[in-house]
């Protein structure tokens, strides 16, 4: 459940991250990069995209670096979408093929799960079983992140989406739908499978939640990912997924992001980029490419003892 709660990136929510931290402004640090370039600056950010009122003011050096920024650059701006073109997106991958039903590949007790979440959820079960596991791991978070106390509203890429808005800042969107929802609907069935009951196995795990925000919370990248990577090391299935949801999209981000970095040769500007904090967690990072590209990225936060878990 680490994996889709942090993964889960479509047309209502961003990554989700649902727990239970509060926002204590002595541990608080920036989950932060700074990268120069010739004249171009870019402030590297990573989002938790649901929060609490808890969580803010967000620590100073947030808002210093976008108080300097020409425009802001984010994975999607969600008041661009064009609800009938995404609709039509999501239903054209949604759809098992007929004859196939997921009944045919969980098991009992997970098919029971899948059949309590219909009930408390007033879904049809059977409607259920037709749906592709991506879509169906979607619906699981989305009801998870209803039932809690945290809100997309509180989220940081929204945020300063709207400080941009009010202070008539360019916005620049890193990627499309068509490719986010992409990510994640082509991956292998296989895969995607694994994901889904991965979740619904996880769905009682409770105690995940509050370290994924204390690690963000604490500007622990390496601990981030250690922490969602052990998805895959347990469920080796699920690395396809992985490598379609970061590593592929990493890439794309970096190439993005080393363009704003080149187009001011001649004169100053500052971009403030906000992704979802895993973008910038791991061995091929957003961070890990740019510097692959010859950019030094230096990190605006205190490290860390990144093998000491943010709970002890």
């Amino acid at each position: 459940m680490r994996l889709h709660n942090l993964f889960s990136k479509f047309i209502f929510i961003a990554l989700l991250v649902i727990a239970h931290a509060s926002a204590i402004a002595s541990s608080y640090q920036p989950f932060m990069w700074k990268v120069q370039n010739q004249g171009a600056t870019a402030y590297l950010v990573g989002s938790i995209h649901a929060l609490t009122p808890d969580f803010y003011p967000l620590p100073e050096a947030y808002q210093e670096a976008f108080a300097s920024a020409d425009r802001l650059a984010v994975e999607l701006d969600p008041e661009n979408l064009a609800p009938y073109q995404s609709s039509r997106l999501v239903q054209s991958k949604m759809w098992l093929p007929k004859g196939i039903t997921l009944d045919q590949y969980l098991t009992q007790p997970q098919q029971q799960k899948l059949k309590d979440f219909a009930e408390e959820n007033g879904s049809d079960y059977q409607r259920l079983l037709h749906i592709r596991p991506w879509m169906l791991v979607e619906q699981l978070t989305q009801a998870q992140l209803k039932d809690s106390e945290y809100q997309a509203d509180y989220g940081i890429d929204l945020h300063f989406l709207k400080q941009a808005k009010e202070k008539g800042l360019p916005i620049l969107e890193i990627e499309s739908l068509t490719q986010q929802i992409s990510a994640i609907a082509d991956a292998p069935f296989r895969a995607q499978l694994a994901m889904l009951t991965t979740s619904l196995e996880q769905m009682e795990d409770k105690d995940y939640m509050a370290q994924m925000t204390e690690y963000w919370r604490q500007a622990n990248p390496d601990g981030l990912y250690q922490f969602v990577y052990q998805d895959v090391l347990d469920t080796p299935q699920l690395k396809p997924m992985m490598e379609a949801l970061l590593d592929h999209r990493n890439q794309r981000m970096a190439d993005v992001i080393s363009i704003y970095l080149g187009q001011s040769p001649n004169s100053s500007s500052t971009t403030f980029v906000v992704i979802g904090a895993l973008h910038l967690s791991g061995p091929k990072s957003v961070v890990y490419e740019l510097e692959q590209k010859g950019y030094r990225v230096q990190p605006l936060f205190t490290s860390l003892n990144n093998e000491k878990s943010p709970n002890k």
